[in-house]
């Protein structure tokens, strides 16, 4: 599943594509939260040269949102 979606990390008008997060990424998410709905968070796809984009939200509330680690490139 996907969905395009504005990016706060990558600024700009165009849309990003956002996937549902991998495995890792969801238990970073539930321990950083101390929740366990982190395998239905998305994140962005967008590539940059310093690699693939760090932004994380739940599906359709990017207020929510933050950035993982540097260790997630």
């Amino acid at each position: 599943m996907f969905d395009d979606k504005h990016c706060p990390n990558c600024r700009g008008s165009k849309l990003h594509r956002f996937t549902k997060v991998g495995r890792e990424e969801a238990a970073y998410i539930n321990a950083k939260r101390d929740a366990m709905d982190g395998h239905g968070w998305f994140r962005c796809t967008n590539r940059t040269p310093e690699g693939r984009c760090l932004w994380v939200q739940p599906h359709g509330n990017q207020a929510k949102g933050f950035s993982l680690p540097e260790s997630f490139r």
